[in-house]
């Protein structure tokens, strides 16, 4: 596939941190002479005992590079950089913002320096799909003779992840940089470090999915970690402000008129309500069509994920096409990131919702961690407001759904998800007007109950074990009783928006009868039953709850009702773990064919993969 160049941005000076990027995304300290053209690649095994000794020595070496190479006074930038973090200050994108708007005495380079550069390439010649000659790249028009890619970091970075995927890259998926920051975190043991990108969905080595997911990723978590200050106050008037324009229109793909308007369609009438389910604003139907109309990234992201949900479903006959627009967002994004904006973030979750569409639901960490770290660096939270707001929580959504997966905390942390402080975030949510919040509010509590329960993460299953936690006892039932006695609450004071219309009940099902009247409402209490069931599964020995709770298999009965008797397919795409967990506690053959059936209906309405999950439930019950 041909490679189209766009305008360089023009106020950037290009840094040479190389050694710096290779060797954060290698996870290993770097050494003396060229990095890149040693042969040698220790394993992951042996990193691993590296990793933890040299980390710390490897970013105080970064830091200090940064801080001669800028001239920044001593300490400032590590300021800049973790002053977000601080626990207890909840700042919003917009305090980001202002605190970084351009302002550097550092010279720029000659423009003709800047002009002779190109953005990163994504051109590939190996693996089974290779760019194609310039007249058969599908309606890509105004593309130069002879473009080529002419940076050597990212061939550099390509070749090596080529030819070291088995060792190095299964090893980073893993153990992720952002990963990393979190005290517990665990991989589902099911999946053998070996096999990861064998059973990473369409993202298989040689493929230009991975090769483009692998530079996006990349990218992304070089952005996150840097402390260059680049966002700006408005990002709407970007051109004005940073002197450049992104000249895009030389990357439009010809699309017949018909095609984008089924396209178009799809996402109005299926992904938004998708993506809007906990939002009454509706800003993914809304505010980011608005937004796609002048940023071309974001309008290829919401054409690639439309066309990637038609593929899945089998409703399209250009299966290539999906791939055509994820090539194209990428390429227009790269050289956009260091401004933040909340468009460019907004093309980011896009793409995640894409790859964890298409991917082995089992190595989500490696599709979310990259633009956890943006989101993060840029100081988004759950009370950003606005679209900042909506794609937050669009993310949180995804990075739960991830957490349940391999029983681990949240890649953003839950204690960065608002004030830092879990009473004080209750009151916050509990202030809020509007249901949809209090849906939020479930998914936050649910991140809490993740954060607590990970490091027992035989807990998230139906068979039990000794307990492996690094809180004490005392510890662990402290917390363990708050939060409990903050799930039952939202429970009690659930909006009358989030009750249901009707529930009993009947003889013709094995599960309960129950119906609500928004998708807010029906995944909100998927989670509360969800949330209860892993609770109630790790709670300390001897404690007495007054009042007495409900039992665990109640509320594996009600997990699965609801997803069979509410059809709200943004709510289906949410049920996958929940009805996983729940399922575990079904004993009876005609539950056993209800769950499976209803898995079945979801992949096959909405696209969204589910036979990885009734295969799990069918070897837990012993079918297979």
């Amino acid at each position: 596939m041909p490679v189209i160049p766009t305008r360089t941005p023009r106020r950037f000076q290009i840094l040479d941190i190389t050694s710096e990027v290779i060797r954060d995304y290698h996870h290993v300290v770097p050494e003396e002479g060229p990095i890149l053209d040693d042969p040698i690649s220790p394993s992951p095994g042996h990193r691993l005992l590296e990793y933890d000794a040299g980390r710390e020595e490897g970013r105080q070496a970064s830091r200090i590079a940064r801080h001669e190479n800028r001239a920044e006074p001593d300490g400032e930038a590590e300021r800049e950089h973790d002053q977000w973090k601080s626990p207890g200050k909840m700042r919003s994108p917009s305090d980001v913002r202002r605190e970084l708007i351009p302002g550097s005495n550092r010279p720029l380079p000659p423009k003709s320096d800047i002009d002779n550069l190109s953005p990163p390439s994504i051109a590939y010649s190996q693996g089974p799909i290779a760019c194609a000659p310039a007249e058969q790249a599908g309606g890509i028009v105004d593309a130069p003779d002879g473009y080529t890619t002419n940076n050597m970091w990212l061939k550099q970075v390509l070749q090596r992840d080529q030819l070291s995927m088995d060792d190095e890259s299964d090893y980073s998926a893993v153990y992720s940089p952002l990963s990393q920051s979190i005290r517990s975190g665990y991989c589902d043991p099911s999946i053998p470090l070996s096999d990861f990108h064998v059973q990473d969905g369409i993202f298989v080595p040689g493929s230009e999915y991975l090769e483009l997911h692998s530079t996006l990723r990349n990218h992304l978590i070089l952005e996150a970690r840097s402390s260059v200050p680049t966002r700006h106050c408005t990002p709407e008037h970007l051109g004005e402000d940073f002197g450049f324009q992104v000249d895009s229109t030389s990357a439009r793909i010809k699309i017949p008129e018909e095609e984008e308007f089924l396209l178009w369609k799809n996402w109005l009438g299926e992904l938004a309500p998708w993506l809007d389910k906990f939002d009454n604003q509706c800003h993914f139907q809304n505010n980011l069509l608005a937004m796609a109309r002048s940023h071309e990234h974001l309008r290829y992201a919401m054409l690639a994920l439309s066309a990637r949900q038609l593929e899945r479903k089998g409703a399209t006959a250009h299966n290539e096409r999906s791939l055509e627009f994820y090539h194209h967002a990428i390429h227009i994004l790269l050289p956009l990131l260091p401004t933040r904006s909340t468009a460019v973030i907004a093309s980011c979750v896009v793409l995640c919702v894409l790859e964890m569409l298409s991917c082995a639901p089992k190595a989500w960490q490696r599709h979310l961690d990259g633009c956890a770290g943006l989101m993060e660096a840029v100081g988004m939270n759950g009370f950003s407001g606005g679209p900042e707001q909506a794609l937050f929580w669009c993310f949180a959504r995804m990075d739960v759904c991830g957490g349940l997966i391999s029983c681990t905390k949240t890649l953003i942390p839950v204690d960065h998800w608002a004030t830092g402080d879990l009473d004080a975030d209750v009151r916050l949510f509990r202030s809020a007007p509007t249901f949809d919040t209090f849906a939020n509010y479930m998914v936050y509590l649910c991140a809490q109950v993740l954060d607590v329960l990970a490091p027992c993460h035989h807990k998230f299953g139906r068979l039990g074990g000794p307990r492996n936690n690094s809180l004490t006892d005392r510890a662990f039932t402290e917390r363990w009783s708050k939060l409990w006695l903050y799930i039952q609450d939202w429970y009690l004071k659930r909006p009358e928006e989030m009750k249901p219309v009707m529930e009993y009940s009947s003889s013709s099902s094995s599960f309960p009868k129950i119906l609500f009247a928004n998708p807010a409402a029906i995944s909100g209490n998927q989670l509360y039953h969800t949330a209860s069931l892993l609770m109630l599964q790790a709670r300390p020995p001897g404690m007495r709850l007054e009042p007495k709770p409900r039992s665990a298999l109640w509320h594996a009965r009600l997990v699965c009702g609801i997803s069979i008797n509410n059809h709200h397919h943004g709510a289906w795409t949410n049920a996958m773990q929940p009805l996983w967990i729940a399922g575990q506690w079904m004993s009876h053959p005609s539950q056993h064919q209800e769950i499976l059936e209803l898995l079945e209906r979801i992949e096959k309405e909405s696209g969204w993969p589910t036979q990885w999950r009734a295969d799990d439930l069918k070897e837990f019950w012993g079918l297979i």
